[in-house]
């Protein structure tokens, strides 16, 4: 299976249950529309530095967070800008 990611602003942080609350645009990669809901993460201090409100980009494994960072903008779900993707995706015709 390849790699799930997701882009959302976090809802909520529970740091005693490792859980953190997105509300995440459509992930198309297991089909589902955008949504929120509670995640396990595999690690709390993932949980760091995280506050309600942000921007993120997220890693999937077995529905469990198991990368979380700040989004920056100008990156697709996968943490890719423009340059860092190969020539070839950006498709006949397109600048470079």
């Amino acid at each position: 299976m390849s790699e799930i990611f997701g882009i959302g602003v976090v809802q909520a942080i529970d740091v005693p249950g490792g859980r953190v609350t997105i509300a995440y645009e459509p992930i198309e990669g297991i089909n589902w529309p955008a949504g929120t809901m509670p995640f396990q993460v595999a690690k709390s201090a993932m949980l760091e530095g995280v506050v309600p409100g942000e921007k993120v980009r997220f890693r999937l494994e077995s529905q469990q967070i198991a990368d979380l960072k700040p989004f920056t903008p100008g990156q697709n779900q996968q943490g890719q800008t423009l340059s860092d993707r190969p020539a070839a995706a950006n498709g006949p015709g397109r600048r470079q």
